[in-house]
């Protein structure tokens, strides 16, 4: 043993061993296997992208997450369920991350599971981008108006200000966000193409709208400029169908509305 003469022998008392000595062999590579995994941890923000995109896209008897031994540990049950969810075997991922077998089962390092969960979004990215968008939008009210958070003491609901829920999205929300954006970015070749379709139809509608506002503009001038007016200044852009959360405004940059009313005869 290290730091002792050799050849020295001592009794160790059964309750300092962690397991019987005949088993310390294979716990110790047990525990070096589980040091190498933990060493390819990844940040919070990564692994809540990781858990919210497995739950989607991952079905708990094909692989889940582990935090029993090291966290964010991929437990791979079914070989070729895996294979065909992520388009690769689990020996690919074994040959480029830290791995291990315990109890018969293949664990993945942390940085493994995130690629795993990048590739079953790059081939079906749709559950994972309706999920963002949809807390996108609540994050977007709650800015607006506030929220409530429960008090971890009293179980109770306590009220949040709009500032309080813009600084929570900025800080725990959008990274988290960005990175399940980016993992489906490979993955939205179709959407592109709808894209260029919406594209080439709105250009059309508008070509439409255009000579139907001329003919109108022959009899009713008015209501023509109306529509044109309302056409142009009421436009679906990605800026405003994308429920982007703002910071709310403070008090002095509100801006003042006035509203005209008629002289009473108490004035």
């Amino acid at each position: 043993m290290h730091g002792h003469p050799p050849g020295r022998e001592e009794n160790v008392p059964r309750s300092r061993l962690k397991v019987p000595w005949e088993d310390v062999v294979p716990y110790d590579a047990a525990m070096d296997g589980w040091r190498r995994l933990k060493a390819e941890a990844i940040d919070e923000h990564e692994a809540s992208a990781l858990w919210a995109a497995l739950e989607l896209l991952v079905p708990s008897e094909v692989a889940e997450l582990s935090v029993a031994s090291s966290d964010d540990t991929l437990t791979v049950h079914d070989h070729v369920a895996f294979e065909a969810l992520t388009g690769q075997t689990v020996a690919a991922f074994q040959a480029r991350f830290s791995w291990l077998v315990h109890d018969g089962e293949v664990f993945l390092s942390p940085r493994a599971a995130l690629a795993v969960v990048e590739l079953a979004c790059r081939r079906n990215p749709a559950p994972v981008l309706d999920l963002v968008m949809a807390e996108e939008a609540v994050a977007r009210e709650k800015s607006k108006r506030g929220g409530t958070i429960e008090n971890w003491e009293t179980r109770e609901p306590v009220t949040t200000s709009a500032e309080f829920e813009y600084d929570y999205y900025l800080r725990r929300q959008k990274p988290v966000h960005e990175i399940l954006r980016q993992w489906c970015g490979y993955g939205s070749v179709t959407a592109h193409e709808r894209l260029l379709a919406a594209e080439a139809e709105v250009n059309r509608l508008d070509v439409l709208l255009a000579w139907a506002v001329d003919h109108i503009r022959r009899t009713d001038k008015s209501a023509a400029e109306l529509i044109e007016r309302e056409h142009e200044e009421d436009r679906i852009t990605p800026y405003t169908i994308r429920p982007v959360p703002q910071r709310p405004l403070k008090p002095h940059e509100i801006p003042r509305i006035e509203v005209p009313t008629r002289r009473g005869w108490y004035r």
